[in-house]
């Protein structure tokens, strides 16, 4: 049975016994894990029995047999490296990670690293100490989206492939792949109007309260299309993080 060593930020928590828990964590080089913490939960006389949270960062440690990698994974160490407390202190940005977090568990495969992402991750964790949570998680959302190849297409009409406007009517179709012109508009099924500023996400993120708005509503609009149901934190999210943008209300 080999010792896998890695850094990993936990993605899902579930309380398997009054002592353990399963956790889905993302690894760096190991990409998504599901491992079981035994005894994580049980207290001592120097510890309460808080075990392992949400959106931590650690050091970790896993046992797993050759072939046995969609078994769960014992936990065998975890040192934390940062437990990200502005999170717990602002409703925004929590649910701006925990949509974040849960978006990466659920678009990434298992055993398949993304470097890049869990770099991008662990940064944006990081930012959202000081810096607007809803920014920060469309630029995120486009990161995640990208390291994973379903990127929309917003540059031109996915249709006619046209050069697209900010100053026309815009249409956006998951099942297209991305924007689509008001010409080409009528033959799809599957549509939404896109708010103005949205397509600036491919250019850095849009920095305006409205692009904001626009680019988390069509970035949800398409994580659900992809994953045929919203995310679990999808109306926390925009209850909280989509309202507190700048300009909102």
């Amino acid at each position: 049975m080999a010792l896998i060593k890695d850094e990993a930020v936990v993605l899902r928590r579930l309380d398997f016994s009054e002592s353990s828990q399963v956790l889905a964590v993302f690894t760096r080089a190991h990409g998504q894990q599901r491992v079981i913490a035994k005894g994580v939960k049980r207290a001592t006389r120097q510890r309460a029995s808080v075990g392992i949270d949400l959106l931590e960062r650690g050091d970790i440690v896993f046992s797993q047999r050759p072939g046995g990698e969609e078994r769960l994974s014992p936990l065998t160490e975890w040192r934390q490296l940062d437990h990200y407390p502005h999170l717990r202190a602002d409703l925004a940005r929590y649910y701006a990670g925990l949509y974040a977090g849960e978006a990466v568990a659920m678009l990434t495969e298992a055993h398949d690293p993304h470097v890049g992402l869990f770099d991008g991750l662990r940064k944006y964790l990081a930012d959202l100490s000081s810096d607007e949570p809803g920014l920060l998680l469309a630029r995120f959302l486009w990161l995640l989206l990208t390291e994973i190849g379903l990127q929309p297409e917003l540059s031109v009409c996915t249709s006619c492939r046209r050069l697209v406007t900010e100053d026309r009517v815009l249409y956006f179709s998951s099942r297209s792949g991305g924007a689509i012109c008001r010409d080409c508009e009528p033959a799809s099924i599957e549509k939404f109007q896109l708010s103005v500023g949205a397509t600036k996400i491919t250019r850095g993120g849009p920095t305006d309260a409205r692009g904001v708005r626009a680019a988390l509503t069509m970035l949800d609009y398409h994580i659900t299309e992809i994953l045929g149901r919203p995310l679990r934190a999808a109306r926390s999210m925009h209850a909280t993080v989509v309202k507190s943008v700048s300009g909102g209300g």
